[in-house]
């Protein structure tokens, strides 16, 4: 009785509050939230981009808020706690990752309830439809990719997916071009040069596609 005591003066009222009205387990996320000082609140997704106020500021438009919940860190951080606590939140029946970049300005990290990792790109409709790219477009390419390489998605967006590789590529190169292929942008407006993506994936087994 004491343990559970204390496990809830880990959260805010607020927090507790969220928890109760989504269905997840808090105690699933006393690790999370004692790796950043910031508050969980209500995961939302929006249209893409931005309209600017006469005062020339940003306001997201189509606000739209499903199960799961967020916390605003640094991009830098945000990464590395994802990397630490993907797995085990994955192993309790939820999907970690990055759900808005920051850049400058602090980035957003999200947790919905599922035990399929697509399930991420579903949420966040992530498509290239510069390019006549749709978001089942998306997804079948990754699970083609997950079959012959396993992936683990650390983040997406309406445009943008950043993944992890497994297991190893034997020939990058071809890999490097099939990438080109599908995601021109991963190079064009990306790392610049074909040869380069080719290393990133082979050395540091990471892929970022944006399909500007």
């Amino acid at each position: 009785m004491i343990g559970c005591k204390q496990n809830s003066t880990v959260f805010s009222e607020p927090e507790l509050l969220l928890f109760k009205n989504i269905g997840f387990n808090k105690e699933v996320f006393i690790d999370l939230k004692k790796a950043t000082t910031e508050d969980f609140f209500r995961f939302e997704i929006s249209e893409p981009g931005y309209v600017i106020n006469k005062n020339g500021t940003e306001s997201k438009t189509g606000i739209e808020q499903l199960n799961g919940i967020s916390f605003k860190i640094s991009e830098n951080r945000a990464y590395q706690i994802i990397l630490e606590n993907k797995a085990i939140l994955k192993s309790k029946g939820y999907q970690l990752f990055l759900s808005e970049s920051g850049y400058q300005s602090p980035s957003t990290v999200s947790v919905i309830k599922s035990t399929d990792k697509f399930d991420i790109l579903r949420v966040q409709k992530t498509d290239g439809i510069n390019f006549d790219i749709d978001n089942n477009d998306v997804i079948e390419k990754l699970k083609v990719w997950d079959k012959n390489y396993g992936i683990e998605i650390l983040g997406a967006d309406y445009d943008w997916v950043a993944l992890t590789f497994n297991n190893n590529i034997n020939d990058a190169a071809a890999f490097a071009a099939e990438v080109y292929d599908f995601c021109p942008d991963s190079v064009d407006q990306g790392v610049g040069e074909l040869s380069e993506l080719e290393r990133i994936i082979r050395d540091e087994k990471q892929l970022f596609l944006w399909w500007d």
